[in-house]
């Protein structure tokens, strides 16, 4: 187990996570129409980016006079983890975050930063492109010690990466704290990706409709900071919160999939759900966030999944209305966004869901709700039959 002590969100919607989650409550999106010819693309796309403007201002005042000649991956990560530890971390614990080797830095994507590369070439041979080689760079910038861990799996990448974090804080651990950072931006490149694998829709997504098939590609850039189990025990005393958010435990589970499709019946995700509710109760659940791909054959194994799992009744929201499609950091700003929900004693709506077009019968939240409970899970699927579950609580 491990607990939360900084959080931070930088999307369309916002630069931290507090403007990310009222513009959520809301029921703001960031999605927009952008025609043909916008970052060089042939034709047009519905989509929630980031403007370079805006990121590259976000990220001077922590890089200085290097912004300019650093990537927008690199501005990215380094903006939203700068924010996270100057704006949430109690004031105790800042320089220790950036000084000490005691901090884990675990960093999660999907295609890491191959969107700065106009031309792949020899230069995939060269280790500038390698998963691991950035977050690096952005460490040795900003004087972090030690070396990155990297997590790349599909779109649950983000949830993933929590895991990992979980483990590298075990009883015993080297490290203190861990540091989570997702980062996923888009170009053309990555965007014929998306289509090719069927993801990008010509309409606005609607999470678990019947209707359309496909989903809008997103950026984004989410950090989260953890603090073992052991430290924080031992310092509860000079905290003075009035609640804190614990990450309880993480599941990775795999099924067969074929054609881009998973198993109908995702008894895979079904293991993962009850391996993670071992020693929860159903009861104590505020609620469940999904994040999918916004396929009709994911929303519906999920949907079936819910209800085999006797969680039908739970209240379940997704935000891809709100940020699109940003692959490997949406499941990592969903357990920041869930984690304040807690904290604010709310559940958050689903935007663009409409109730007739759902086959099923589970219960997705529409409407800003209040809830006194203690707990949510996080799921996320991705495609290769990958699926992840996390239970997060409050303690008071």
């Amino acid at each position: 187990m491990m607990y939360k002590i900084g959080d931070g969100i930088i999307s369309p919607l916002g630069a931290t996570t507090e403007e990310n989650y009222q513009a959520v409550k809301a029921g703001y999106t960031g999605i927009r129409q952008f025609q043909a010819g916008f970052r060089n693309m042939p034709y047009p796309i519905k989509a929630a980016l980031i403007s370079p403007r805006d990121l590259e201002a976000l990220a001077a005042p922590y890089c200085g006079a290097r912004t300019h000649a650093m990537s927008r991956y690199r501005q990215a990560m380094s903006a939203v983890f700068e924010s996270a530890v100057s704006n949430t971390v109690p004031d105790q614990y800042r320089n220790e975050i950036l000084s000490s080797r005691k901090v884990a830095l675990v960093f999660c994507t999907t295609k890491g930063d191959v969107d700065s590369y106009r031309e792949l070439s020899d230069h995939t041979t060269r280790p500038r492109l390698y998963p691991w080689h950035v977050p690096q760079r952005m460490m040795d910038e900003l004087k972090l010690p030690g070396r990155p861990y990297v997590v790349m799996n599909s779109s649950l990448s983000g949830l993933q990466a929590q895991i990992v974090a979980n483990r590298l804080l075990c009883k015993g651990s080297p490290y203190d704290f861990a540091v989570v950072i997702g980062v996923e931006l888009l170009s053309m490149f990555t965007i014929a990706l998306l289509r090719s694998a069927g993801l990008v829709s010509e309409h606005f997504v609607r999470p678990f409709d019947n209707t359309y098939d496909g989903t809008n590609p997103g950026e984004s850039a989410s950090c989260t900071i953890y603090m073992s189990e052991e430290r924080y025990l031992k310092d509860r005393k000079d905290l003075h919160l009035q609640s804190v958010i614990k990450f309880v435990r993480g599941v990775v589970t795999n099924d067969p999939c074929y054609a881009q499709k998973p198993h109908p019946d995702g008894k895979a995700l079904q293991r993962a759900l009850h391996t993670v509710m071992q020693e929860e109760s159903v009861r104590d659940l505020s609620f469940i966030n999904v994040h999918g791909v916004g396929l009709k054959s994911y929303d519906k194994m999920v949907l079936t999944v819910l209800e085999k799992s006797g969680l039908r009744r739970v209240p379940m929201n997704c935000f891809e209305g709100n940020f699109g499609h940003s692959s490997g950091s949406t499941s990592l700003m969903n357990s920041v966004l869930g984690a304040r929900s807690l904290e604010n004693e709310e559940i958050l709506p689903t935007l663009g869901f409409h109730k007739k077009e759902m086959p099923g019968k589970v219960n997705v939240v529409t409407e800003v709700q209040s809830s006194r409970k203690n707990s949510f899970l996080n799921v996320s699927m991705g495609f290769g039959g990958v699926n992840a579950v996390a239970l997060f609580t409050k303690e008071r």
